[in-house]
């Protein structure tokens, strides 16, 4: 909450009032002349992070003064800037807080602010903040100082986030003015280009984008970086990838009907136009590209084949020039690299080894990083922790996108529509159980001798002995979307536990649990791990004669959301018109485990 007299930037709306607001710098660019005779000083605030993104709820702030020495010193990002009496105005589409007569500016360096726990003597007023401001402003208030401790305490979290973003919005500052049409080493962060290049690989998503590699053999230090070969840091990365080796390759993800034409019309190797792609920072800090549907020609594609034959040439010509300087560099290290007594040869290998050595414990560090952010994120967004679902760089789903998935509908050859009943594919979204079949737990486990669990098994004879019974796991969780739009009822996906995904998911083989007391209990205490207070709810709800899931706004039921696989599959069952192919669509649980140590 922002100090008394002060505006949270999401409430600062009303154009042409006089606002006092507090935030955290994100982003700053240099003074420059103004069209009059001032210098302007442009940066953007934010006062917000509960929610971890940065830039969503911020605003820009424009500082005029008579000279560039007559602004507040910024020592970067993450400094604080409490500004007083600014105006709000339009500009651009967008609200802005502009400097105004008698307006006033603090800023605070990040480094002379100390944790609340300390903040005793600044309210006593014994201690005070460092902070430049411009000639005129107020010192601040004893509430003022603690507010400013205690967003910079709120925002210690995002410190790394906010360097990204501000790193990547001064690159979009510094772009100069340009054609759409542009060669991949001149984009830059958060621009729209038209762009000729070739294909090198493509990839089709499960949610009905398509991503495509593309080159035009120019350069971009921000691109992923694909190791050559002939280097010795090659073992350690995608060996599957052809080339071009180095940062010569951008990935653009096409949607809607870009999507579909890609889909029929592009194989690898085509020459292709690329209109109004849109550059963004992937989650690895790497530039990417995307290609939306255009909402003003709702029947139109912006991508097309490449035919100009001067572009294609020029595409090939920088290539033949990339591959020559390869074989160049190739041929130089290997004339380097020739051994000239033995000694030299043990040398070599000495030096290898140091560099593997030193690439695993880089390795090892970096993993240990990102299970931190993971857990730090994980924790912030509420999401289980203690469930963890495999192939993480897999773009999320929801329920809707697994029920409706586009790709069921297809066309035959001869242009006639056709359903599939199923697809075999893969979906990880982000759920929460709502319900479970069976209702008790103790039948989640079945005989697989019983031909009524299984018809190809063989009945036991009455006087076998009981360690000869085999035990299967089985049963159903009813899943929806952890995040539901506002005024929406939800979708809700039946997904079947077979044996192998409940051992995988359990950590434990099947047992009768209708004699095995303690596996029962093991198996309630992970299963709660799983879904909270569900089962104790369901129990009560059918002992008054009702049951799960709860009707939309009943919110008795607590448990965190998890991300988990999800494994589309055909059930064979006798030809219907419900199912004319004689299969029923069906979902399973995979690759999902409860990590406890129960």
């Amino acid at each position: 909450m922002p100090p008394n007299g002060f505006t949270a930037i999401a409430d600062a709306t009303a154009v042409g009032s006089r606002v006092n607001l507090l935030g955290v710098i994100i982003s700053t660019k240099e003074p420059r002349k103004s069209k009059g005779t001032d210098w302007v000083l442009e940066f953007s605030i934010q006062d917000d992070f509960t929610n971890g993104s940065i830039g969503g709820a911020s605003m820009n702030c424009r500082l005029f003064r008579p000279a560039p020495d007559k602004f507040p010193k910024i020592n970067g990002v993450g400094d604080i800037a409490l500004l007083r009496g600014f105006g709000l105005d339009s500009w651009m589409g967008r609200i802005d807080a502009v400097w105004k007569p008698q307006s006033g500016v603090l800023v605070f360096p990040a480094s002379g602010i100390p944790v609340p726990e300390l903040s005793q003597a600044y309210q006593l007023g014994t201690q005070h903040l460092p902070f430049s401001a411009v000639f005129g402003t107020k010192d601040p208030t004893p509430q003022e100082q603690i507010a400013v401790m205690q967003l910079k305490h709120a925002a210690s979290g995002s410190v790394d986030k906010v360097k990204q973003y501000a790193a990547a919005a001064t690159s979009s500052f510094r772009a100069p003015a340009r054609d759409r049409q542009s060669l991949i080493r001149d984009v830059v962060f958060d621009q729209f280009y038209d762009i000729n290049a070739q294909v090198v690989n493509l990839y089709y998503n499960n949610i009905g984008t398509v991503d495509l590699k593309v080159t035009d053999y120019t350069s971009n230090k921000d691109l992923y970086l694909y190791v050559d070969p002939e280097d010795p840091d090659w073992a350690w990365q995608d060996q599957t990838w052809k080339g071009p080796y180095g940062q010569f390759t951008m990935s653009v993800t096409l949607y809607g009907n870009n999507a579909v034409w890609a889909r029929e019309n592009v194989t690898v190797g085509d020459f292709v136009h690329l209109r109004n792609v849109h550059t963004k920072m992937s989650p690895a800090n790497k530039l990417e590209g995307v290609l939306h549907e255009d909402r003003q020609r709702v029947n139109a594609t912006d991508i097309r084949k490449l035919l100009n034959a001067a572009d294609i040439k020029a595409i090939n010509d920088r290539k033949q020039e990339y591959e020559k300087h390869r074989l160049k560099k190739t041929a130089f290290d290997e004339m380097q690299n020739v051994p000239k007594k033995p000694s030299a040869k043990a040398s070599a290998k000495k030096k290898a080894e140091k560099r593997a050595r030193q690439r695993a414990e880089k390795e090892q560090e970096q993993k240990e990083l990102e299970e931190k952010a993971e857990q730090w994120e994980n924790e912030r967004s509420g999401v289980n922790a203690n469930i963890r679902a495999a192939f993480p760089e897999v773009h999320p789903s929801t329920i809707s996108e697994i029920i409706y998935n586009p790709h069921l509908n297809t066309r035959t050859p001869k242009y006639n529509d056709f359903v599939f009943p199923f697809l075999n594919c893969r979906h990880r979204p982000r759920v929460r159980v709502v319900d479970f079949f069976p209702p008790e737990l103790e039948l989640f486990a079945h005989c697989a001798n019983d031909p009524s669990w299984d018809k190809r098994a063989k009945k036991l004879a009455p006087g076998d002995s009981h360690s000869k019974r085999k035990w299967e796991w089985g049963f159903v969780l009813l899943l929806e979307d952890a995040k539901l739009p506002p005024d929406t009822v939800s979708e809700k996906l039946r997904v079947v536990v077979g044996n192998e995904a409940g051992q995988h998911l359990l950590g434990m083989d099947a047992r009768d649990l209708k004699s095995d007391i303690k596996t029962l209990k093991l198996l309630e205490e992970k299963m709660f791990i799983l879904w909270g207070n569900l089962l104790e709810l369901k129990t009560e709800l059918r002992l008054r004669g009702t049951d799960m899931p709860l009707p939309p706004g009943d919110n008795r039921l607590q448990n965190k959301a998890f991300d988990c696989c999800i494994e589309e599959y055909g059930h064979q069952v006798d030809i219907s018109e419900k199912s004319p192919a004689g299969y029923q669509r069906m979902h399973r649980l995979a690759a999902t485990r409860i990590m406890t140590n129960i």
